[in-house]
This record gives structure tokens, C-alpha cells and sequence, in this order.
């Protein structure tokens, strides 16, 4: 084949891409592809303490030892990441979150006697982010993570 027809080949095949490309930039996205879109940055709980700052003050009952203190430590400390689980629940993979410290969202007080305890959260807005920390004492907590908190 002469050079002519190589060209003229290689342009049809260059044209039918363009074509192509112009076509599918133009047509309308599918709405199950718009519904189950995630969010651009999503939530991922790394570490969620509440209530360490009573250390010295806990009068924990019997029935939440297990569960909040550090079985390895002798004076009975709470333990950290007491709270991950129920914050993991309520905000991991979502792009914002509201977090109420109280019983009800966060489960049982690890320290009744003390008033006001620090809600503590580290997390992360992609996996390849570096953490954030909130610390918060008393009021609720909102993650965002399109504009995380500084």
C-alpha cells in the first residue's frame, strides 16, 4: 500500500476517536451513577476518646469497668478509645458528621461523677490524609471534611 492510503486510514481512525470522544462527553450521566456517587472525601475514624480528662476524678460502676477501663493498668484508668466504635458507626464513610457527646449517641458515661468531659476524635478525610484532631469539651461535635477543622 502506498503512503497515501496509510494516511488516509490513520486520519479516519483519528477522526472516528474524536467523534467518539465528543459524543460521550455530551451525553447525560445515568441516575443510578448519580444516587450511589460517594462523596469526594469521606470520614475515617482513627481514634475516639471521651471523658479522659477524669482520669482522677472517675467513680465508674461496676456494670462499665469492662468496658471502659484499662484492664492492664493498676489504678484503673480509662482506657482510650473508649468511644471509637459508636463514633466509627456514626460517621465513617459519610462527608460530615455531627457527633452528640451524651449517653444516647455515644453509649454508656464513662464517668458519671465528672461534669464535663473532653470528647476527643482524630480522623481522617481520605486515606492519605494526614489526621485531624478535635478535642471538645462539652457542646456537640461536626466533622466536615471537605474543609477539615483545624
Amino acid at each position: 500500500m502506498s503512503f497515501k492510503v496509510h494516511l488516509l486510514i490513520i486520519m479516519c481512525i483519528i477522526i472516528a476517536v474524536v467523534l467518539s470522544w465528543i459524543v460521550m462527553q455530551n451525553m447525560p450521566a445515568k441516575p443510578s451513577d448519580l444516587a450511589t456517587s460517594k462523596p469526594a472525601y469521606s470520614i475515617a475514624i482513627n481514634h475516639a476518646s471521651w471523658g479522659l480528662n477524669c482520669r482522677d476524678t472517675a467513680i465508674i460502676s461496676d456494670k462499665t469497668r469492662d468496658a471502659f477501663l484499662n484492664k492492664t493498668d493498676p489504678n484503673e484508668k480509662l482506657r482510650e478509645d473508649n468511644v471509637l466504635g459508636p463514633i466509627s458507626r456514626l460517621c465513617n464513610g459519610n462527608a460530615d458528621c455531627d457527633i452528640t457527646p451524651d449517653e444516647n449517641t455515644l453509649g454508656t458515661d464513662p464517668s458519671p461523677a465528672c461534669g464535663t468531659k473532653v470528647l476527643e476524635v482524630e480522623y481522617r478525610c481520605f486515606s492519605y490524609d494526614r489526621p485531624w484532631n478535635i478535642k471538645k469539651l462539652g457542646g456537640n461535635v461536626t466533622i466536615h471534611c471537605d474543609q477539615p477543622q483545624k
